[in-house]
């Protein structure tokens, strides 16, 4: 059967953006070696902001597995499209929501960022003031396009690749499963679940405490806490996509501990800011600081539209319950006797 346009079009918007991501993790390799390099030797300038961290390498590095790990992940998908490979159309719905999400999320805090009123640096020429926060908005402004242009290219996948038509030129492949019953947000909640898990492994790998509820988690409890939370997120990601009930049970009661923590930061922005300062201390404590209003203002933001999503989610969950319904009870066929 002949490739429709639309396929070819996305088939190749995606092998371009993993390409892009694999022309990222190339580039942070390479910077990830030359700050090892500069730490072995002693190399690193001296100035008055304080040195690079040891363990940035080794972020840098992981950091640099999973963009590389995402080019594979669409260019594989790229090759199966053209091919139209079933798997490939379920594989590109998938990407396209994380997209759609992920671009939207960033859409928004870039919009809220334009619409906050930024503080000036304390090093700024005053007479300035104001044509750095113009040139600042147009920057976010870029950013913000990039993204409405990246959330427009996901939602365009999710729905040309459910039309009737393209369904059936993906059809025709031979061996491929029967056609899923699976609601195509359970498939993009179990996707991001079973990315969640990957990044609470992440995230164990940097030398900073977790903040969980209020509190300020570190060493072998920080550790608990991800591999606790990694174990979760996996089982629900698994539950989902399998459409079994105590999966989406699972996913809903990560959603009410979800809840719980973004309302105590939403309500104390303080313990955030604390936060961020510990990360910068660490990080590089002799850069300025933002004033303390300002980061309560973004945080309060943040979290209140974390409170809205984690919502969002839950009604999802509700919604689609009833696909999860006797998954694993027999059909009648199936459980009447052959006579």
């Amino acid at each position: 059967m002949k490739r429709p346009v639309g396929v070819v079009v996305s088939a190749v918007l995606l092998i371009l953006g993993s390409l892009f991501l694999a022309l990222m993790a190339l580039l942070m390799a390479f910077s990830g070696f030359f700050i090892q390099n500069q730490i072995r030797s002693g190399q690193l300038p001296r100035s008055s902001a304080a040195p690079m961290p040891g363990w940035m390498p080794a972020f840098i590095f992981a950091f640099c597995i999973i963009l590389a790990a995402l080019a594979a992940w669409g260019i594989v998908t790229a090759v199966g499209v053209l091919r139209l490979r079933r798997w490939a159309r379920y594989s590109i719905l998938v990407i396209g929501g994380l997209v759609a999400f992920f671009s939207f999320i960033a859409l928004l805090f870039t919009l809220l960022m334009m619409v906050l009123p930024l503080p000036t640096p304390p090093t700024a020429d005053p007479s300035q003031a104001a044509s750095a926060r113009v040139m600042v908005k147009i920057v976010f402004g870029v950013f913000g396009l990039f993204y409405a242009l990246a959330c427009a290219v996901g939602v365009s996948w999710l729905i040309y690749f459910t039309r009737k038509s393209v369904c059936e030129a993906f059809a025709g492949a031979a061996g491929e499963p029967a056609e899923s019953r699976r609601p195509l947000p359970i498939s993009v909640l179990a996707a991001l679940n079973l990315l969640g898990a990957l990044s609470c492994l992440f995230c164990i790998l940097v030398p900073l405490p977790a903040m969980f509820l209020g509190l300020s988690i570190g060493g072998l409890g920080k550790v608990a806490l991800y591999l606790g939370f990694a174990a979760l997120a996996a089982s629900a990601g698994v539950g989902l996509w399998r459409l079994k009930e105590w999966g989406r049970l699972l996913a809903l009661g990560m959603q009410a501990i979800g809840l719980v923590n973004a309302a105590i930061y939403l309500v104390h922005p303080a313990l955030m800011v604390r936060y961020s300062a510990e990360f910068q201390q660490k990080l590089n404590p002799m850069q300025p600081r933002m004033p303390e209003a300002f980061q309560s203002m973004l945080y309060r933001c943040s979290f209140g539209l974390t409170f809205v999503l984690i919502l969002a989610v839950v009604g999802v969950l509700v919604y689609y319950r009833e696909a999860f319904q006797n998954t694993d009870e027999p059909t009648v066929d199936q459980a009447a006797p052959p006579e």
